[in-house]
């Protein structure tokens, strides 16, 4: 016979299903991890792409940072947040109208991107290049032409910076050709396309504020899937050729090190050397016939006798610090301090 429950019975069941008890003891009896996974939307973009993504936006978001900064005379932040795959559609709607929307052009191979940025940096940059203090309006309005004209030097810097550092992969020129305001008027693919989303935020006086770059899947997949692209991805980038290392050595051998040689040490007091005049002598932890330390921009790497040479001062290389030597010298010296 079947057993009718009771109200109080009913509620108790209600209750521990609401509270997930059932879940917790699925979840024991099974022991292991589900993860959730939308068959719908599959993600067509590996981990190691992903990654190879992240170290090029990385790159964009720091040089860009620099500009901003110079431009600005002022200290901004530029961080690279997420990159998400999502479709076209979802992009558009999560843009704020009025917004600032411009839509440019890759030469090769063609395609079209869209660069979002807030409403609210673009008239703090505008302010700020006109030699006003700068701040970040709290009500969203439309840019004007004037602001428009006057930001279009800044986004063909970011245009620049975004085919410079897809420079490893592939050698494109990046065009910036139209502005919109409504995210409606914004079609560079069809609405259930795939797109990849790169989103950046800007710190300015602990203020944060956004930019958006949307690619379309199919272009970057275009990249992404060329035999060199590929053995990138997998195996990292490739050794340098005898012509890059040249350059490469061409460049240091002439970069200027400053040199300098520590004869030794002392501590004195404060009142003592507030007392101190010409003809002191200050007595130093080394003694005269020892082995000075030589550094090469604060980091020892020769020590040495010192002499002269043509009426000049000058330090007689006797060894050179290099490996473990020189990191535990340079630990006891710091031990030392």
């Amino acid at each position: 016979m079947t057993k009718i429950l009771s109200q109080e019975e009913i509620d108790s069941l209600l209750t521990s299903v609401s509270n997930g008890d059932d879940a917790d003891i699925q979840t024991k009896r099974g022991g292991s991890k589900v993860s959730l996974y939308d068959f719908k939307r599959p993600n067509l973009i590996s981990k190691d792409q992903m990654r190879l993504l992240e170290n090029i936006h990385e790159g964009l978001a720091r040089n860009f940072g620099v500009y901003l900064s110079a431009q600005l005379r002022m200290i901004v932040d530029m961080n690279l947040l997420a990159i998400d795959q999502i479709m076209y559609s979802e992009f558009v709607m999560s843009i704020v109208s009025p917004g600032a929307i411009y839509v440019g052009d890759f030469s090769g191979p063609k395609s079209k991107f869209v660069l979002e940025v807030s409403p609210q940096l673009v008239v703090f940059i505008v302010e700020r290049l006109f030699g006003g203090k700068g701040h970040l309006i709290p009500m969203v309005r439309p840019i004007s032409v004037i602001e428009q004209r006057i930001m279009s030097r800044v986004v063909e810097r970011i245009a620049y910076e975004i085919s410079k550092n897809w420079e490893q992969l592939k050698q494109f020129d990046t065009v910036v050709n139209r502005f919109e305001s409504n995210p409606e008027f914004v079609q560079i693919v069809s609405a259930s396309e795939p797109v990849i989303v790169v989103s950046m935020e800007a710190k300015i006086h602990n203020n944060t504020s956004m930019l958006n770059i949307c690619y379309p899947y199919r272009w970057i997949s275009s990249i992404l899937s060329s035999p060199e692209n590929q053995e990138k991805v997998l195996f990292g980038a490739r050794e340098g050729t005898d012509k890059e290392k040249y350059t490469l050595m061409k460049s240091v051998s002439v970069t200027p090190v400053s040199l300098r040689a520590v004869l030794g040490k002392g501590k004195i007091s404060i009142n003592d050397f507030m007392e101190l005049n010409k003809g002191d002598v200050i007595l130093l932890d080394g003694r005269t016939r020892e082995k000075v330390s030589v550094f090469a921009e604060n980091r020892l790497v020769y020590t040495g006798s010192v002499g002269q040479s043509n009426q000049n001062n000058a330090i007689r290389i006797h060894n050179v610090i290099t490996g473990d030597e020189g990191h535990e010298k340079r630990r006891l010296q710091h031990k030392i301090k």
